[in-house]
């Protein structure tokens, strides 16, 4: 068999072991271009070119490579690998991070990380707040005894998160005896907390506030001495 070098036109006595090898890579001793033997070969020579070489009393081969080119020229080296890698980890963190950045700032293990790297690079990571874990322990509505039109309320609620958090907003809403919100308030911390409490920034685990909040011109919602609507806490 004879092949072809596509680059000096040099032709080569190749037999089936050069073609094993390195998946039919070889480089031309003449150019040292590297080629696919098989993809160059001649399915016939010319009579003027058989006659050329067997003058000169040898025909040439090519090197033979002992490498798999192919396989080095497609495969990645470690180094690529390695950066695929990372920039899968980095595109990942992104996308929990997107999503998921309170689950990812709550967790128990990885928070303390943050934290670590936060405290290094003189940065500040941002409070972590569920709502869903406030659980409203007790709540009372009542005519006040003294003021007129005036509903009082009382509630206790419990941070069960396992982590501190900010103070919740409250929203409290009245509603028909078929659930239609009839009225809605919304009160900020600094609305329902005590005086001593609206400096501390976080509500501490499994730490409980007990709220009194007083709403006047209420007469729509009272009969009698009863406060005759329905009414409900959500925290936001």
């Amino acid at each position: 068999m004879h092949a072809q070098c596509p680059h000096c036109q040099t032709i080569f006595h190749v037999t089936a072991a050069h073609l094993n090898i390195a998946q039919g890579h070889v480089r031309c001793s003449n150019c040292r271009t590297i080629f696919n033997a098989t993809n160059h070969l001649l399915s016939q020579l010319s009579k003027q070119t058989t006659t050329e070489q067997y003058d000169d009393f040898q025909e040439p081969v090519p090197e033979l490579l002992y490498e798999d080119i192919y396989t080095e020229k497609n495969s990645w080296s470690p180094f690529w690998i390695l950066m695929v890698i990372l920039f899968g980890i980095i595109l990942a963190g992104q996308y929990m991070w997107y999503w998921q950045s309170d689950k990812i700032l709550q967790h128990q293990k990885i928070r303390p990380w943050l934290e670590k790297v936060c405290y290094n690079f003189l940065c500040e990571l941002p409070p972590t707040y569920d709502g869903a874990s406030f659980l409203m322990q007790n709540h009372i509505a009542q005519v006040h005894s003294e003021a007129n039109n005036t509903i009082q309320f009382e509630a206790t609620f419990t941070n069960t998160a396992t982590f501190p958090q900010p103070y919740p907003h409250l929203q409290l809403t009245f509603e028909d005896y078929n659930g239609k919100p009839l009225a809605q308030r919304n009160f900020k911390p600094a609305e329902y907390l005590q005086h001593s409490l609206t400096k501390v920034q976080q509500m501490r685990p499994q730490a409980s506030v007990h709220v009194k909040l007083e709403l006047s011109n209420m007469a729509d919602f009272i009969e009698g001495n009863t406060v005759v609507a329905g009414y409900h806490f959500e925290f936001f």
